[in-house]
Formats: structure tokens, C-alpha cells, sequence
């Protein structure tokens, strides 16, 4: 069955050299010692590959030789489905991904024609069995003119972004409205595999561990297989220790002494890790320099680089060009919803 390629727990890569400096070897045993299956890497942006810095196929190759499988994702506008599907075809053909999740949002509202050429060119090319999802809006009743039923004719399943510390809503009202939408448009919880955001952004903070527990819990119990967590790079030493505390799987009732005493272990077991990867930077002729962790921001429809700069108080959009611009690329009137900019 399809779907059943996106069972278990998956983490969002987005900035490949963010995660572990880009070792293979460190990202496939945090992945594993979290108990999940694989990561999702992503691979283009529209018609363009993304720049990882090395070939994507590379990275894919390495993750599944140590353990863990590799799917890739690209964000897609719709403006050239010719262009975007052939790169989403080859993430699949030379790239060797696992499965494919296409990233689609607002662009592609009111455009179902768009949908349709892009979903049939990848269908066509990867063949009837080929695991391909798609991933957009949790709660499709505000999104109506979204064509939600085109990308589900081609597609094995779903990947709502169930981001409730955005929504500032609790963890059962967002799966409750997500799934009710979802079943509505036709795709039973087989086919709905939600995306949590363990991401602290701005006014955006991480959820709470239990949160994250609860997630999961309710997913598996509503019948998805599986789920998946944004992002590697944004996830915090307690969003992992969460991540290993929940299951996909059914599981016997735990006592609250028995996740008290899990929880103590996982704690132990970080710290001792803390305290090794500490040693060893000890061990180094020069120790690392301290930085405070930079400001971010995250692109979204519509956004410019001096409406940006102007939101935070910076003197112009030139400075934050400058600090982006490897992200941004040669045109800084060209900015993309999803980049990440640094905030200077």
C-alpha cells in the first residue's frame, strides 16, 4: 500500500548543512535514536533544485546507508508545472528518494489547472505505485478555493501542517478540525499523515513536550499511520526528547510513573551526551566562540525584503539583503515564501 511508505515518525530537513554541520552519520542516529523511520529533504523549489551544498542524491544515499530512509520534498508555485514536475521526477529517478512530498499553498488557489498538470506529469513519469503526497493546509474550510481534490486524485496521501503553537489553538481542536475537513474532501485517516511544528519563531513558541506526546497519541488512535515534525534544524533538545517519548504504534497504557521514570532516563541520556560532546570540544586547540542565536524570520506570501526590514526596525532592506543574500540569490526582489532570513 502507498501510504503506508510515510508510516511512523519523519523530520522536516530544510537547510541540509544546518543539521549536524551536514553529517550523515550524526543525522541518521539522531533520527534513529528518536525512533523515527526516515527524514524528508528537501530537494527543489519550483522548477530550480535547492542548494544544499553537495547533490541531493549524495545526501539521500548516505542517510539510507546508515538506517534511516530518505524522501524528498520541494515547494511548488504552479507557474511552471512542466519545469517542477521534471525536478520532482528526478529527485525520485537519480536522486533515489524514497517517497515525494510536494509542498503546495496559496499559490496554487484558484488554479486547479495548474494542480492537475503537475500531478500528472509526476503520476505519469513514477508510475501508479510510486508513494507521492502532498502537503498544505491543515484546515481546509478556510482554504476553499485550494484544489485539494486534484492533488488527491494523484496523490497516496496527505500531509496537512497541523502547526497548533501557531494556531494558538490546543492539540485536539486542531486534529478534530483537520481531520473533519479532510474526511470531507474524501481522504480518510489512512490517507492523512499531519505535520507538527516544533519550531519556536517570534511570537511562535515550542510546544510542550506532553503536547507533542498528545500529537502522536491522537493521530495513531484517529487512524493515520503515520506523522511527521517541522523542522530538523529548528527542534530543540526537548522537541527530540519528546520526539523519542511518543509512538506511532499501539501501545499498553503508561503509568505516570512509568513516563516519569522514561523521561528521566531520556534527560540522563542527553546529558551524558552533552557532557561527551563537550569533552571533546575541550579537547580542540580552539574552543569554540560563544554567539548569541541569531534573529529569524520566515518568508510568507507576499512578503518584500523592505517590508521585512521595515516589520523589524532595520535602516533599509540593503543590510538584510547582504546577510541573506546566499539564500536570496542574485535578486532581492525575488524572495520566496518558506526561505529563512537572518535578521541582522
Amino acid at each position: 500500500m502507498q501510504a503506508m511508505m510515510l508510516a511512523g515518525k519523519w523530520v522536516w530537513i530544510w537547510n541540509w548543512q544546518r543539521c549536524e554541520g551536514g553529517d550523515a552519520s550524526r543525522v541518521a542516529a539522531r533520527l534513529r535514536a528518536a525512533g523515527c523511520a526516515g527524514a524528508l529533504v528537501k530537494a527543489f523549489d519550483g522548477p530550480r533544485w535547492f542548494d544544499q551544498g553537495r547533490a541531493w542524491r549524495e545526501i539521500a544515499a548516505e542517510l539510507k546507508g546508515h538506517g534511516v530512509a530518505a524522501g524528498g520534498w520541494g515547494y511548488s508555485y504552479g507557474t511552471d508545472p512542466a519545469a517542477e514536475a521534471q525536478r520532482a521526477i528526478e529527485t525520485a529517478q537519480y536522486g533515489g528518494a524514497d517517497l515525494l512530498v510536494l509542498d503546495v499553498e496559496s499559490e496554487f488557489k484558484g488554479n486547479p489547472r495548474a494542480a492537475d498538470a503537475l500531478c500528472r506529469r509526476i503520476r505519469d513519469a513514477l508510475g501508479p505505485e510510486y508513494p507521492l503526497y502532498f502537503s498544505s493546509f491543515a484546515i481546509a474550510r478556510y482554504h476553499r478555493t485550494f484544489p485539494f481534490e486534484f492533488f488527491g486524485r494523484y496523490c497516496a496521501g496527505t500531509v496537512p501542517q497541523v502547526y497548533w503553537n501557531a494556531f494558538r489553538w490546543p492539540v485536539d481542536q486542531s486534529l478534530d478540525w483537520t481531520y473533519e475537513d479532510y474526511a470531507a474532501l474524501g481522504f480518510g485517516p489512512e490517507r492523512v499523515f499531519p505535520a507538527g511544528g516544533l519550531y519556536r519563531e517570534g511570537i511562535v513558541g515550542y510546544p510542550y513536550p506532553d503536547e507533542v506526546r498528545e500529537f502522536v497519541r491522537q493521530a495513531r488512535t484517529r487512524g493515520s499511520y503515520g506523522v511527521s515534525f517541522w523542522s530538523y534544524e529548528h527542534m530543540s533538545e526537548e522537541m527530540w526528547q519528546a520526539v523519542a517519548l511518543a509512538t506511532t504504534e499501539e501501545e499498553d497504557a503508561m503509568s505516570s510513573t512509568e513516563f516519569d521514570q522514561l523521561n528521566a532516563s531520556v534527560s540522563e541520556l542527553s546529558g551524558r551526551v552533552g557532557q561527551l560532546e563537550a569533552e571533546v570540544a575541550a579537547t580542540r586547540s580552539t574552543p569554540p566562540v560563544a554567539t548569541p542565536p541569531a534573529r529569524t524570520y520566515t518568508v510568507q506570501p507576499g512578503d518584500t525584503l523592505s517590508g521585512i526590514a521595515a516589520s523589524f526596525g532595520l535602516d533599509g532592506w540593503q543590510r538584510l539583503y547582504e546577510v541573506n543574500a546566499g539564500v536570496i540569490g542574485s535578486d532581492p526582489n525575488r524572495i520566496y515564501p518558506g526561505q529563512v532570513l537572518v535578521i541582522p
